[in-house]
């Protein structure tokens, strides 16, 4: 087994079997890096037999003085226990929020005799969109006024009843009415009331109505104004000039395009991943900025078509970079709701046996660690096995050591 100590920039190693081409491609490296010189075979030779005579130490461990370091640039990081968070990639299209998007429908049948806006304007909440010239204005303030009148005569029979009742009483006190008559005024002013009770809820009733469906101030009688019911933009015109049109059908379609959902379409394990209250970015197109937003919820059925589930992400869309049905891609950081010792991804080197990193014990000691991996991210991996929280693991110049060690595996000394 081969062992490496470097001191001062010298390398001293035990032979071991292993591929002329990889020894070739090690020894280039190190003297890339400065850690060797090229040599004639005999060289080579004559070094490998001062190596017999080395002090062997741990074949996992590199010793490298201050010099050496330097020389392969060394950096350095920390394990670190941190909430672990996998990122989810997936497609996805811009949707209104259905919570803020209006159908509106006329409030009454009538012909439409004026559009004051088309798709793609912005409106205000209560701004006339259209006009119509309406039968049912007039029907309501037709009704109103007949309902005041009739409210008023039974307002007026009530008062009659009371003081039929009130002189009738006196009257039984002298002995001037039977008791019987007394009974019967009574039960007058009862009806009467009832009445008066009656005519003030049609005269509500009228009012409401007629309210709804008034026409704006210095607006001609008999017409009614379909009002946007929200700040918003015009996105469908379902009427035409001069139509003729009901109540059961969507005259305009008016959306805030202020804040929006973006559906993401997620699958296989992503599914059960992706949990309401992660955090997501969206971008439309490379070199657009990220919009970031949160997942509100997850679909809980599938689309039987792509075999996928929707999450709906809400994004702040006041800067108005998003639009309904674009393509956009997203990213979601789904919280799998537990901790992991992590290092940096620049920590890891890839070897024949596996994963490995290379720990510092000591100023001038590294030892090399094999990685049992967890999730794995660009910036940072988990790992399961091999490294302890606090522990320094090397990040730039990671590779030249494992250079080394592969050096010590050849046998070959410079």
């Amino acid at each position: 087994m081969g062992v490496v100590c470097l001191m001062g920039g010298g390398v001293w190693s035990m032979r071991d079997t292993l591929l002329p081409s990889t020894e070739v491609v090690i020894r280039h490296y190190l003297v890339r890096m400065g850690f060797a010189a090229e040599a004639a075979p005999e060289a080579s030779t004559r070094s490998s037999d001062q190596a017999e005579g080395a002090t062997q130490v741990d074949p996992n461990v590199v010793i490298l003085d201050a010099a050496g370091q330097a020389s392969l640039r060394l950096a350095s990081g920390q394990a670190t226990t941190r909430r672990l968070l996998q990122p989810v990639r997936a497609p996805g299209t811009v949707a209104f929020d259905e919570r803020r998007v209006a159908h509106v429908k006329p409030r009454t049948p009538g012909r439409v005799t004026s559009l004051a806006v088309q798709p793609g304007d912005a409106v205000r909440a209560g701004q006339t969109l259209a006009t119509l010239d309406a039968a049912g204005v007039l029907d309501a303030r037709n009704g109103l006024s007949e309902a005041k009148a009739s409210l008023a005569e039974a307002q007026a029979t009530e008062a009659v009843a009371e003081t039929n009742l009130k002189r009738g009483l006196d009257l039984l006190k002298v002995g001037g009415v039977a008791q019987s008559e007394a009974d019967r005024r009574r039960v007058d002013l009862a009806k009467a009331h009832a009445a008066t009770l009656s005519a003030q809820s049609k005269v509500e009733l009228f009012t409401a109505q007629y309210e709804r469906l008034a026409p704006e101030a210095g607006a001609a009688p008999g017409t009614s104004a379909i009002v946007a019911p929200l700040d918003g933009v015009v996105t469908t015109a379902g009427i035409t000039l001069g139509e003729v049109v009901d109540t059961g059908r969507d005259a305009f379609t008016v959306a805030d395009p202020s804040r929006v959902q973006v559906l993401a379409s997620l699958y296989g394990s992503d599914m059960t991943a992706v949990k309401a209250g992660d955090a997501a970015s969206v971008r439309a197109a490379p070199g657009r900025p990220r919009l970031d937003g949160r997942v509100r919820s997850v679909n809980a059925a599938v689309d039987p078509a792509s075999n996928t589930a929707p999450a709906r992400i809400e994004i702040d869309n006041s800067a108005g970079l998003l639009r309904a049905n674009m393509f956009v891609s997203v990213e979601i950081a789904a919280d799998l709701n537990r901790e992991g010792v992590t290092i940096p991804a620049s920590a890891v080197q890839q070897t024949q046996d596996g994963p490995i990193a290379f720990v510092r014990t000591r100023e001038e000691r590294f030892e090399r660690r094999t990685l049992t991996l967890g999730l794995q991210r660009p910036d940072w991996v988990e790992v399961v096995d091999g490294v302890t929280e606090g522990e320094t693991v090397v990040t730039d110049g990671s590779f030249g050591l494992k250079a080394i060690l592969m050096r010590s595996l050849l046998g070959s000394t410079d």
